[in-house]
């Protein structure tokens, strides 16, 4: 699925820990904040990055975090079970609820 984003990079970012922060989801904000650190680091990277922001879908959303950890792996034995799955469904979500903001201003999705 994909929704404009309106947003430039640096104002998504912004919603983005803004959102995360609020919910006090930390395993997304730390994922968040590898991926921001290995864009300013990696051109490469800063494109797929920016561009799956931007543009992206669900899909692409995990295929550009999967350099930090295997969003199919096994559960663990105590919590958190599915730690970089959680992180990249945390980021997801919060994406979704910020451009369903903007297109439906006033009919924000819950996304804490």
């Amino acid at each position: 699925m994909r929704l404009p984003n309106p947003y430039s990079l640096e104002e998504t970012l912004g919603k983005l820990r803004h959102s995360l922060t609020t919910a006090s989801n930390e395993g997304a904000l730390v994922l968040l904040e590898k991926a921001d650190t290995k864009a300013r680091a990696d051109a490469v990277y800063a494109k797929q990055f920016e561009e799956t922001l931007l543009q992206g879908s669900t899909v692409e959303i995990r295929e550009c975090l999967s350099c930090f950890g295997d969003y199919f792996e096994r559960s663990r034995y105590a919590p958190p079970y599915y730690p970089h799955h959680d992180a990249v469904n945390g980021i997801d979500s919060t994406l979704y609820a910020i451009l369903f903001d903007a297109v439906l201003p006033g009919k924000e999705q819950a996304y804490e």
